[in-house]
């Protein structure tokens, strides 16, 4: 059967490579349990709290996890006192905060694309009746304050929402929060945190609400190495009201199992050193682009400290053709992302996560070998190193930061579920 066969070759090549797309990452084995389980077929609403009687019955137990173990766990790392996990991707989230946030009709300020500013923004502000300035920046990545203050007297925008798709340097609240309560009080500060979420509630990246955004939130599969999904959070009880009203109705089943897989996800980063991970995604990256850099290899902004987070920018080595590097970098078994106008870049270049490769135990001597391939492939002076990328995959195995079988027995894991994870395991291991 074709798609049998086109399965297993997908399966086969991700045993052979590393992923470097910063959208991605690799889930732990007990994460991946739930999205095979009973759980990925069923509803879970909790009506006994809106009506006072179950109406839905297929997940009132697995359900039971958002309510007494995501929920608290998210509030606590997120440090918010009202999060929603009824989001189920990143646009969604994003749908759902402009729309709550902002009235149809209103103005927003948001990242200009040319600045690294998500591409569908605007698009949906657009569909959503809100009309949207761009925040004003000085130079590639940062706020021009000046300018944002008079633009803000100007507008009065509802809403300001600040996102980074492709980022290096993340963008801090703070100062404009400051700016929002000088000039224009009755505005809403959200930070879309979904490429550092993992950063975020790992503690490595300030946490946005302490430093002056009202809502922040974003997709979960990125840093934090977590299933397709969203979140939203908050300490604000009227803006808490806003969103749950909104995604009421926008979201309708918001995936159980993803749901629970979320919930391992975050006990697994609070459990498993991953305080530890987070701030070695930051380190990993910066030692990639740097040992790059000292390679010859043209990085982005090494005046700056090349990147302050987990993307790494890299352009095109001179006389070589970048869809043609990323074809042979794919050959090779290292998995890029190939995009044209990355902020400050002319043309075509190569938009580099060091998170994946982190989440399955690369410290700098990994690091430094997965520097010396890269650069030989980019600058075209060595045609294979397949075997090199291979040993190194296999090196690595599966994914660390995360509980394994001792683990598990030790908690007193049932039988079927050892059993379960076991083979899940072994899969993972063997990719």
């Amino acid at each position: 059967m074709q798609l049998l066969h086109t399965l297993d070759a997908h399966e086969r090549r991700a045993r052979n490579s590393l992923n470097f797309t910063p959208s991605e990452n690799t889930m732990s084995p007990l994460a991946r349990l739930p999205l095979v389980l009973d759980t990925y077929s069923r509803y879970f609403f909790d009506h006994m709290n809106l009506f006072n009687e179950w109406l839905f019955f297929g997940g009132i137990e697995a359900g039971r996890i958002e309510l007494d173990i995501l929920r608290p766990l998210l509030q606590e790392m997120a440090g918010a006192q009202f999060v929603d996990v009824r989001p189920i991707s990143g646009l969604n989230c994003m749908t759902i905060a402009m729309a709550a946030l902002c009235p149809s009709g209103g103005t927003m300020l948001t990242v200009p694309e040319e600045s690294g500013g998500h591409m569908s923004t605007t698009h949906v502000a657009e569909r959503l009746g809100i009309r949207t300035l761009p925040l004003p920046m000085t130079g590639t990545h940062y706020v021009d304050l000046v300018a944002l203050e008079e633009l803000l007297a100007q507008s009065r925008p509802d809403l300001v929402y600040m996102d980074q798709s492709s980022q290096l340097f993340p963008m801090d609240p703070y100062p404009v929060r400051q700016l929002i309560d000088a000039v224009s009080p009755d505005t809403v500060l959200h930070l879309d945190s979904s490429h550092t979420n993992g950063l975020i509630l790992g503690g490595a990246l300030q946490n946005p609400l302490q430093r002056g955004a009202h809502t922040f939130g974003g997709s979960t599969h990125k840093t934090l190495p977590g299933p397709h999904k969203g979140f939203l959070a908050t300490n604000d009880e009227r803006l808490r009201d806003r969103l749950d009203a909104i995604a009421y109705h926008y979201v309708s089943h918001h995936h159980l199992g993803a749901v629970v897989s979320l919930a391992i996800t975050l006990l697994e980063l609070r459990d498993c050193n991953g305080e530890d991970y987070a701030h070695r995604v930051m380190a990993n990256a910066r030692r990639f682009a740097s040992a790059l850099w000292e390679r010859g290899i043209p990085v982005a902004e090494p005046d700056l400290g090349f990147t302050a987070c987990h993307q790494v920018w890299v352009k095109p080595v001179a006389h070589t053709d970048a869809t043609k590097t990323a074809r042979l970098l794919e050959e090779n078994g290292l998995l890029v992302n190939k995009l044209t106008g990355l902020p400050g870049i002319q043309g075509p270049a190569f938009r580099l996560s060091l998170a994946e490769a982190t989440r399955l135990g690369s410290k700098d001597a990994e690091v430094d070998d997965l520097a010396r391939v890269f650069a030989d492939l980019l600058s075209d002076s060595a045609r294979d190193r397949s075997e090199d990328v291979l040993e190194l995959r296999q090196r690595l195995g599966r994914p660390r930061y995360c509980y394994d079988y001792d683990d598990l027995q030790s908690m007193g894991a049932p039988a079927d579920l050892l059993h379960l994870f076991s083979t899940v395991t072994d899969t993972v291991r063997h990719r």
